[in-house]
Parts: structure tokens; C-alpha cells; sequence
């Protein structure tokens, strides 16, 4: 797609997303359909939901988990994994911040005509998700399974 980043809309973005990232996923073992994903190894369940901005052109990427334990769950821990959501976590992480912080990525305007920050064309964005879920996704969630309590 070579279009006007400005031009692009949400079902853009998903079908971007859904052609890149969810193949990416489906390979590190992730389960579950757009836009919750999960991947259980061993006794520990990884996460990760893709959140529309409610205006709309831009997106973020959480990420979360449940321990064996389940303490870092605290809403309905007892959820089989394709259940759980990352927003009922609470310790999670956005992709783009991994020191904390808030991380949005933009493809379009607000449906008020503004750009929330530079705009990239969404198959190139989809691309990014899907290097950012293995450069630090992967990191955070391995630290977070080494450190059980």
C-alpha cells in the first residue's frame, strides 16, 4: 500500500497488523485472535493486547502476564489463559517504553483531523510491532518468568 499516511484508517492498521504481527506472534507460540494474544510456557502465561486510540490514528501495545501464582493477576486470576487480558494485570509494559512510560504508534489522523505525531505507513508500522514484541517483549517477559515469586 503506498498512500498518504494521512489517508490511512483503522481497518488499514488491522489488516497491516493482521498480515505482519499476528504471523510474527503465531510463530513465538502466541495463541488467541486480534487483538488479545497469549502464550503459555511451563507455568507461566505471557500477554499481549493492541489498544485503538478512541479518537482513532494511533494504536499502543500492552504487555503483561500471569505467574504461576497468578499474584500479578487481580481480576478473575482464576481465568483459563485465552481469558485473560492484559489490562486485568498489574505489572505490564507498552512496547516502545521499556523503562515505563507511554508509547503510542501513530498511522493516521484523530477523527478531529489531528495527527497525534508522525505518521508512518502502516505495514511498516505492523513491522515494528513485530521487531519491538522480540527486541522487547521477549526481554521483559523473560525477566518477569525468572523472577517468580
Amino acid at each position: 500500500m503506498s498512500r498518504n499516511p494521512a489517508d490511512q484508517t483503522r481497518e488499514d492498521m488491522v489488516a497491516a497488523l493482521k498480515g505482519h504481527t499476528v504471523p510474527s506472534l503465531r510463530v513465538q507460540g502466541f495463541k488467541g485472535s486480534f487483538p488479545h494474544f497469549f502464550r503459555e510456557q511451563n507455568d507461566f502465561i505471557s500477554l499481549l493486547s493492541v489498544q485503538f486510540f478512541s479518537s482513532g490514528g494511533s494504536f499502543c501495545v500492552e504487555l503483561g502476564y500471569a505467574d504461576p501464582n497468578r499474584s500479578n493477576v487481580y481480576f478473575r486470576p482464576d481465568a483459563a489463559p485465552s481469558k485473560m487480558r492484559v489490562s486485568a494485570t498489574r505489572d505490564r509494559m507498552r512496547l516502545g517504553a521499556p523503562d515505563g512510560g507511554d508509547h503510542w504508534f501513530h498511522f493516521g489522523l484523530t477523527t478531529y483531523g489531528d495527527a497525534r505525531g508522525s505518521l508512518l505507513e502502516v505495514n511498516a508500522l505492523a513491522r515494528e510491532v513485530s521487531a519491538r514484541v522480540v527486541d522487547e517483549g521477549e526481554p521483559w517477559w523473560r525477566t518477569k518468568a525468572s523472577t517468580r515469586s
